[in-house]
């Protein structure tokens, strides 16, 4: 019930606009159940990660798939799970290769898929990753992303006034004169800090406890903050594919410096790993005409 579940944030968070969020909720959900939108959706997916060294997109059989039906090429892997049990080594490589997937195709195709679960990966035989389930995606335009990485931007710059600014251009602050700006850098940095610290981080489930606690217990230092937050209706499903992306990197225990990664597509620093090496060929190639 979209309804109740916006009743219960709007208790939280008095700032938040719950008819538009619950509008973007159901639009979203109604696309889930859209067939033949998803089927679009997996096209431009698969088209885009089409020879990619380490993610796989599996085609849409259009010829067997209809308004009720949905049939994709067939896929060998094993499951999250067997991951899980595998070693450090190889976790954490699955990990970065679902950060560079969900996170990624913000910044290379303006579109992500917004389902971010252990269910839709498949680890290959040849080591690379299968994605499945593209009922729920999300486009951005250009503008919205350069926001975000204009927040992302004061942050690391350790500018707490900028990224007040930043978050009332992108709609997260109705009125910014009544936030602390000091306080709203904490609890960005204790929400996405395992993306924004320049070291090592292993995600764990202490780090998805600190991040669900920062934003609805009411006993977190940050809870009046929350209070006076909104969350853009545009933002909905970001927030909601990095938090299922955090619970995943958690499953696996997974250690990168994520932050080296991110800063690749925020700003087009060099390749930060040997996977990331070989992505900037891949799109590189294709900008290029050479895929």
């Amino acid at each position: 019930n979209a309804g109740l579940i916006m009743r219960m944030a709007k208790a939280l968070a008095p700032g938040l606009d719950a008819r538009a969020a619950a509008e973007e909720l159901k639009e979203r959900v109604l696309e889930e159940l859209d067939y033949e939108l998803e089927a679009q959706n997996q096209r431009v997916f698969a088209r885009a990660y089409r020879g990619h060294p380490f993610v796989h997109v599996p085609e849409v059989v259009t010829a067997l798939s209809n308004t009720r039906v949905l049939v994709s090429e067939w896929v060998d892997g094993v499951g999250f799970d067997e991951v899980v049990a595998r070693g450090q080594a190889e976790r954490d490589r699955f990990g970065e290769i679902v950060f560079r997937f969900c996170f990624g195709s913000i910044y290379h195709l303006r579109h992500f898929n917004a389902d971010a679960h252990p269910g839709n990966y498949l680890l290959m035989e040849d080591g690379r990753v299968a994605f499945i389930d593209f009922g729920m995606t999300k486009r951005l335009a250009q503008d919205q992303i350069e926001l975000e990485v204009a927040a992302l931007a004061a942050v690391f710059d350790d500018d707490p006034e900028r990224l007040r600014i930043a978050l009332h251009d992108l709609g997260f602050l109705r009125d910014p004169r009544k936030v602390d700006a000091e306080q709203l850098m904490r609890h960005v940095r204790t929400i996405g800090g395992w993306y924004m610290e320049d070291r090592e981080v292993t995600v764990d489930s202490a780090r998805v406890m600190d991040a669900i606690a920062a934003v609805s217990d009411p006993r977190s230092d940050f809870y009046r903050l929350v209070r006076r937050e909104n969350l853009p209706a545009d933002e909905l499903m970001g927030r909601r594919m990095e938090t299922g992306v955090l619970a995943v990197l958690a499953q696996l225990e997974a250690t990168r410096n994520w932050y080296r990664i991110g800063r690749e597509w925020w700003f087009g620093d060099a390749p930060a790993t040997e996977l990331g090496e070989r992505e900037r060929e891949f799109f590189s190639a294709r900008r290029g005409g050479g895929v």
